[in-house]
């Protein structure tokens, strides 16, 4: 298998514009032919995708083109739209907090994921996996564990004896969670044993980015996947929303974190609900105020 790529002499005019954008360096010209230096390159295809002459590709196993099952991208790049019709659509986009029982099609939810996967990553690493959880019924599983976490830590971080001698071997933590979240995930709760589902908001159905956390920027790499498919979703008329708090569990109950098998050596990284608004926005959101220095 050719770790790098693979140049047709017969098409290649030694334009040079493969080497130009090579990051790594490992492409050169040597006895008037485009040469790659083994060792070196991160599997990128900037060359693959610049070569005018497409007398360059890759090994199946290592590369492929993105497919998609719903829709097909223009094969003509699209490389500019205009600044007032891309902030339309990014500002359009909300967390949803309600979203109708209409389940999402397997081959959407695959879409999603597709998408994910053409976000920017560190050195390229694409080191990510992804979750899905197609069915309602499983969504309310995964509550329902979550929710069991959260009582039996309430119900220790209730005594203020346990929160204080913990400070011996935990830290602040405990005291820090009682200050924070407490009250919070005691209402959720509250309205948990209600019907309510104020965890996934009635989402039907959920993608779980995660990662081994090899690499150079691993929870950059997950963050850019996952609002990917935040993105895609707005598009194909979907909502979503980051559930920190399922993130988080995921992170420290090894039991739930098996029950929707995922490695325990993987670090959740984002938990996106995903289903059909209930609710239309007619206007975009006001922001808060920042600061902003330029040295």
């Amino acid at each position: 298998m050719n770790e790098g790529p693979v140049i047709d002499e017969n098409r290649c005019n030694t334009c040079g514009k493969c080497i130009e954008v090579c990051p790594k360096d490992s492409l050169t010209i040597i006895d008037g032919k485009i040469t790659h230096l083994s060792g070196d390159c991160i599997l990128c295809s900037h060359c693959y995708a610049v070569c005018p002459m497409e007398a360059i590709s890759f090994d199946v196993e290592l590369l492929r083109n993105s497919a998609f099952y719903t829709f097909s991208p223009d094969e003509r790049q699209k490389q500019s739209i205009s600044a007032q019709d891309f902030a339309a659509f990014a500002m359009s986009r909300r967390s949803i907090r309600k979203y109708r029982d209409t389940p999402v099609a397997t081959e959407i939810l695959r879409d999603l994921v597709e998408f994910a996967t053409t976000a920017p990553s560190g050195s390229n690493c694409q080191n990510w996996e992804f979750t899905v959880i197609p069915d309602r019924n499983k969504v309310l599983k995964l509550a329902q564990n979550i929710r069991e976490f959260f009582e039996k830590l309430n119900a220790i971080v209730r005594n203020p004896f346990i929160r204080y001698i913990s400070v011996l071997f935990a830290g602040t933590a405990l005291i820090r969670y009682y200050r924070d979240h407490f009250a919070s995930v005691e209402l959720g709760l509250e309205e948990a044993e209600k019907g309510r589902d104020l965890l996934f908001h009635g989402a039907p159905a959920l993608i779980i980015v995660h990662s081994n956390m090899e690499g150079s920027l691993p929870h950059e790499d997950g963050q850019y996947a996952a609002y990917n498919i935040a993105l895609m979703a707005h598009a194909m008329g979907l909502g979503t929303c980051f559930i920190g708090y399922a993130s988080e569990t995921l992170n420290r109950s090894r039991k739930i974190k098996a029950s929707v098998n995922i490695p325990q050596k993987n670090r959740v990284l984002a938990v996106l609900a995903v289903g059909y608004p209930d609710v239309t926005y007619q206007r975009f959101a006001m922001r808060k105020n920042y600061r902003m220095n330029f040295v």
